[in-house]
């Protein structure tokens, strides 16, 4: 399975986005990453990068026009949740490539920007605190 399918398959992972299911998801979707991630060292990133973005789009184009957009943001919302924090905990090779990644999404679709960010900063987005005391969104604990 090349990356684009990944990330396609993964839009599944957006369905369970809470603080029980992220974590399992994110190392499912991160061992699945792991070979290409060490394929990088070998490849030129920017070229990688504009690879992907390109299958993506060739994917999105062959769903009917209603679909694209919708498609295009769950792509998005999978590059910025899984992918870019993947690539973090990775090697440098594989950060440096979610940034380039990263930088010529955010130049095609300047509408629909994503930044990067780490499993733990989106791992703590899940905290919540009421009256300074702090709470988990955990359906677990309820």
């Amino acid at each position: 399975m090349d990356l684009s399918e990944l990330i396609i398959a993964s839009r599944a992972y957006l369905e369970q986005f809470d603080y029980d299911h992220y974590p399992a998801c994110f190392a499912a979707f991160e061992a699945q990453c792991a070979p290409f991630f060490a394929s990088l060292e070998e490849r030129d990133v920017q070229q990688a990068a504009a690879e992907l973005l390109t299958r993506l789009e060739e994917r999105c184009a062959a769903l009917p026009r209603r679909a694209r957009s919708s498609a295009l943001d769950r792509d998005r919302q999978v590059l910025a949740l899984f992918l870019a924090p993947a690539a973090a905990r990775s090697t440098a090779r594989a950060a440096a490539f979610a940034d380039t990644l990263r930088e010529q999404w955010n130049t095609k679709y300047p509408r629909t920007q994503y930044l990067g960010g780490s499993f733990e900063q989106i791992l703590k987005g899940f905290d919540a605190n009421l009256l300074g005391l702090p709470l988990r969104k955990s359906k677990r604990n309820r």
